[in-house]
């Protein structure tokens, strides 16, 4: 049964990809929206940039008691009052179980915009499962495209017949 408000993160307890809209493609990138598999390679590396350039260009870390910290005011809060205006999966090209969410976040304390990427799935650490199902998710704001880094239109694109 999935997590009551957040389908997105799937069965409590079962990894957070069961729950996620659209099952893993076989390529090596993953995304949480949209009916059609994801065309392109993208990169962390890509991905972080586009995030960048969009204005989330600081980073984020998450401490051993599954809070977020703030690298840019040191601040370090639970996830309940982290802002998360998109977020982008990826998995591993020849492990599908190396699989991330890079988020676009925004600092409560000094609102700095920046990222983090954590580990989702069967390889996720609890640290990072448990902040990415407890941030509060404002994908729907206008800060951020919701399902893609700044520049790309997968994930949120309409469907296409």
């Amino acid at each position: 049964m999935p997590i009551a408000g957040r389908g997105w993160l799937g069965v409590a307890g079962c990894g957070y990809n069961a729950g996620m809209p659209n099952d893993p493609p076989a390529s090596n990138v993953v995304n949480n929206a949209g009916d059609d598999p994801p065309g392109d390679e993208a990169t962390i590396t890509a991905i972080l940039e586009a995030y960048a350039q969009g204005g989330f260009d600081s980073s984020f870390g998450v401490t051993d008691d599954s809070e977020v910290e703030c690298h840019d005011c040191s601040t370090i809060s639970p996830a309940s009052t982290v802002s998360m205006s998109s977020l982008r999966r990826l998995e591993g090209a020849s492990d599908p179980d190396d699989m991330v969410a890079v988020v676009a976040i925004t600092c409560p304390a000094c609102g700095t915009r920046g990222t983090a990427v954590l580990g989702f799935g069967p390889m996720a650490t609890l640290q990072d499962s448990e902040v990415l199902m407890g941030l509060r998710d404002d994908r729907s704001d206008a800060t951020a495209p919701g399902n893609s880094a700044h520049g790309e239109t997968t994930g949120d694109d309409t469907r296409r017949d």
